[in-house]
């Protein structure tokens, strides 16, 4: 890295690719840590406050990064020019190009989410998947491939050679340069390979093994799934959930589960597992959409339509909002009585047919498909009807209090 090229004034065209490659190396490398942070969901537990700022940071310097690219197009022609007889040089500058293009396209498109209907955001959020675990490795072989100590290291000062070497059919000769190239590239993709497989079970889940998620949650007995929450009716969603938390997850079990409703309410109670497994079931399909550009078609989910349980309830004219409480003993979020009494919004325990697992936030959550999933409380253990509206845990750190989705 030429630093001094960035403080350096009547630089000529050569000078000023320089300068402009490595500004664009600096925002890229800054991208790919702040990218890499907001995809772990070790940072969203241990730091759940900071990945609001940590995403608008990563939004700024996605923008900052259109910069350079406006600046070397006018210097495209020259610079190709130049690149004329370097066909790998010509390719190399072509592909880095439609990357970082993608990325920032793509980009974007999620930034600003909330103006496209979901579908558009969550193949938007596939592409930048793509040209994130596409890009960065191939980034990263460039970085160092290019880099001075590895010029350095490619250098082979041992050539005088006194006997010529026999090649042997099946086992060519390998130049050293060839050779750490071909190594680098390697260490490469086994380091990648980890995380690009994790990203790919979210697409394809039959790529983990899944087999155990339902004893994640050791309640017995299990509730008993209506017909149309099993397959062929349920199970057929389209997608599949990421899972998030802002907190270790909760280990619950019969004896330390129960569920509250309490409140501006005429009759407040507290059930334990077995006495909520008796309240009555409905069954519902809906879509599942996440503020983060992803989302999730005709998910089956049976569980209690919230409107029914604050009625059994008997809601004192007082209530204006309805407050919901995650067992993580941290998340909280409301509704106004409205919103929680419209159709869809339930307290659901089965996802088709199945005891919703531990990661998705059973045994029970709140499920409301008209808004971002951050209003869908997981781990759900207690609703609170009260006078003055509460602000929850993301409206807090930065989220919009109105989460409805585009249609």
């Amino acid at each position: 890295m030429r630093w001094k090229l960035f403080f350096t004034r009547n630089l000529n065209v050569g000078k000023r690719l320089v300068r402009l490659h490595h500004a664009n190396a600096i925002l890229f490398l800054l991208l790919t840590i702040t990218g890499f942070i907001l995809f772990s969901s070790d940072f969203r537990s241990a730091f759940p406050g900071f990945r609001v700022d940590v995403k608008n940071v990563h939004i700024w310097i996605g923008i900052i990064s259109m910069l350079p690219l406006f600046f070397y197009l006018p210097k495209m022609t020259k610079h190709l020019n130049r690149l004329r007889k370097r066909i790998n040089h010509r390719n190399n500058l072509f592909f880095v190009i439609f990357i970082l293009v993608i990325l920032i396209v793509s980009g974007l498109f999620l930034t600003f989410h909330r103006i496209f209907p979901p579908v558009i955001s969550t193949f938007m959020l596939f592409v930048h998947d793509i040209a994130t675990w596409v890009g960065v490795p191939y980034l990263v072989y460039h970085s160092i491939t290019r880099s001075k100590w590895f010029k350095k290291l490619e250098k082979n000062k041992n050539q005088d050679f006194k006997q010529p070497i026999p090649v042997e059919h099946g086992n060519p000769l390998l130049k050293r340069r060839t050779f750490l190239r071909k190594l680098a590239g390697g260490l490469i993709v086994v380091v990648s390979i980890p995380f690009i497989g994790n990203w790919l079970k979210t697409y394809f889940p039959s790529l983990g093994n899944f087999s155990n998620e339902v004893k994640a949650n050791k309640f017995r007995p299990l509730p008993q799934p209506a017909p149309k929450s099993k397959p062929p009716i349920g199970g057929g969603r389209n997608g599949e959930f990421r899972y998030y938390t802002v907190t270790e997850m909760p280990e619950l079990t019969n004896e330390n589960w129960s569920f509250t409703i309490d409140g501006l309410v005429d009759r407040p109670n507290t059930y334990k597992w077995n006495e909520f497994l008796k309240l009555g079931r409905d069954v519902q399909v809906s879509d599942f959409h996440c503020v983060t550009g992803w989302s999730v078609y005709d998910v089956t989910w049976e569980g209690i339509p919230l409107r029914r349980f604050l009625e059994n309830a008997g809601v004192d004219k007082k209530a204006k909002y309805v407050k919901f409480y995650s067992a993580d003993g941290v998340y909280t979020d409301t509704l106004s009585i409205d919103q929680a009494t419209q159709d869809g919004v339930m307290v659901a325990m089965l996802i088709d047919g199945e005891l919703i697992t531990n990661r998705n936030g059973g045994p029970v959550r709140l499920i409301v498909p008209k808004m971002y999933a951050y209003k869908s409380v997981k781990w759900l253990n207690r609703i609170e009807l009260i006078e003055n509206e509460h602000i929850g845990f993301w409206e807090q750190r930065g989220y919009s209090q109105n989460a409805w989705v585009k249609k």
